[in-house]
């Protein structure tokens, strides 16, 4: 006959309670892996270069703005491409902001004044009242857009007492800062990386539908004279490939352009930037 040996097996409170802290120290690190890879890109970013992050008003829009917490007396204003506004072809994305934000990454170290200013409806901002698909499909470089872009950017350079502003864009966002040439204070340089300086030029090259309003990029709306202009374009870039945006510059003398290779539309930028910033000082 066998024997029962009282006390030989553990109750099930007794083993509940022993291993208790083990499964709460799983569920933290399983809770904490979910945040990792739920965290958007950007935010990351923003966490790692320990940026200020808040939202400022445009008057239409509100605007993600990341600011490296230098201050001085020329402010550099970034602003991000187009991200993903389509999912498929006849698909509209119901968050456009970009997966890998190029801009962003290029500005991580930056030690100069610096602020990222996020366009009308990304990175987060989506479902404001004020926002709808048009704003990142085909009006996102429209007046209203731009306007919006333009009222943020002013307020920014007062907030932070800068005396010269220069708006670097890249992609898209290469369109926006041409079209918020017009209507940027204190505005004396502008670049661009890998710049959509031609949207009409590039929807017909890929045979996309026409984008609407563009009355921010035509030349009469414009500055021109006072303000530099450096763009940046990549030699085997297939998105916006140099070649389409010739007629750009055959209207534009004064406008500066570096093809380099060793690079694609969103890649190898980060070789080339010690150069672009070098070039972007302003005396």
């Amino acid at each position: 006959m066998s024997k029962i040996l009282v006390g030989a097996r553990p109750s099930g409170r007794s083993t509940f309670m022993q291993r208790f802290p083990f499964m709460l120290v799983a569920v933290c690190c399983l809770l904490q892996m979910s945040a990792c890879v739920l965290r958007p890109a950007w935010q990351k970013l923003a966490i790692e270069g320990d940026l200020e992050s808040r939202r400022i008003d445009g008057g239409r829009f509100r605007h993600l703005v990341l600011w490296n917490g230098e201050q001085g007396s020329h402010l550099r204003i970034y602003v991000e491409g187009d991200g993903g506004p389509w999912i498929y072809e006849r698909r509209v994305a119901v968050d456009p902001t970009p997966a890998n934000p190029v801009l962003l990454r290029l500005m991580h170290d930056a030690t100069h004044p610096a602020v990222y200013l996020g366009r009308p409806c990304y990175f987060g901002s989506a479902t404001d009242q004020a926002c709808d698909q048009r704003w990142w499909t085909f009006d996102r470089y429209s007046r209203v857009v731009v306007d919006s872009m333009c009222t943020a950017a002013n307020q920014l350079s007062r907030q932070l007492g800068a005396e010269t502003v220069q708006l670097i864009g890249y992609s898209g966002g290469g369109a926006i800062v041409i079209g918020m040439s017009a209507c940027t204070d204190h505005l004396v340089a502008l670049s661009t990386i890998a710049g959509n300086l031609d949207p009409q030029a590039w929807a017909d090259y890929h045979g996309y539908s026409p984008l609407d309003d563009l009355s921010p990029l035509m030349p009469a709306a414009i500055r021109h004279g006072e303000v530099s202009e450096v763009h940046w374009q990549c030699h085997d870039d297939l998105n916006v490939p140099p070649s389409i945006t010739d007629d750009y510059f055959a209207a534009r003398e004064r406008a500066v352009r570096h093809i380099v290779k060793s690079c694609s539309h969103a890649t190898g930028w980060q070789r080339h930037w010690s150069q672009i910033i070098d070039l972007a000082e302003v005396d």
